[in-house]
C-alpha cells in the first residue's frame, strides 16, 4: 500500500510542478503516512547493506575524473570546502547537544551535509535517533527547495531595482 501511495504522490508532485517531484512527493507522502499511523515495514540487515552498497556505487559512478579541468585546484577546493562544511556541522551539532541534550551522533548526522538517504543509513548503523536525523535533513531539503528560490528571486529583483 505504501508503494502505491508513493507512486501516486510522485505523479501528483509532478503535476503540481514540485522541484524533484519523484523525490519530494514520496517523502511528503511517507511523512504524512507516518504521522497518521501507517508505518512501512522494517528492512532486514542484508537489504540495508545492499542499499548502502548501491548508494556508494552510484556516487562512485558519478565521478568522472577525466572530465575535470585543473584537477589539482578542483580537488584542493573540494577538500577545503568539505572540511569547512564538516567543521560547521560539528559546531552546529555541539549547539544541538548543549541546548537539546540529544546524542552527539544524532545531532551531527542531523546537520551534516549530504543526502538524507545517506544520513539516515548512517544514523541507523550507529544507533542514532533516526526520526531526529531525518527530521532535520528533511527540513533542510524542504528549506532549500521551497524557501531558497523565492528568497533568491526577491534578492535579485531588489538588486535589479537598485541598479536601474
Amino acid at each position: 500500500m505504501l508503494a502505491v501511495i508513493c507512486i501516486l504522490s510522485a505523479l501528483l508532485a509532478k503535476k503540481l510542478k514540485f522541484p524533484t517531484p519523484h523525490l519530494l512527493g514520496p517523502i511528503l507522502a511517507t511523512a504524512i503516512c507516518n504521522i497518521t499511523g501507517l508505518h512501512g515495514p522494517a528492512l532486514s540487515a542484508p537489504l540495508l547493506d545492499l542499499s548502502q552498497f548501491m548508494i556508494g556505487g552510484y556516487i562512485g559512478l558519478l565521478l568522472k575524473p577525466e572530465k575535470l579541468n585543473h584537477k589539482a585546484r578542483v580537488i584542493s577546493l573540494a577538500l577545503i570546502s568539505g572540511i569547512v562544511m564538516i567543521l560547521g556541522s560539528w559546531g552546529l551539532s555541539l549547539l544541538l547537544v548543549y541546548y537539546y541534550h540529544i546524542s552527539a551522533a544524532t545531532s551531527f548526522l542531523g546537520v551534516a551535509p549530504g543526502g538524507m538517504d545517506q544520513m539516515a543509513i548512517l544514523a541507523h548503523e550507529v544507533n542514532a535517533d533516526l526520526s531526529v536525523v531525518t527530521g532535520y535533513q528533511l527540513f533542510r531539503l524542504f528549506f532549500i527547495y521551497f524557501a531558497v528560490p523565492p528568497l533568491l528571486r526577491l534578492l535579485f529583483l531588489k538588486r535589479k531595482g537598485n541598479t536601474d
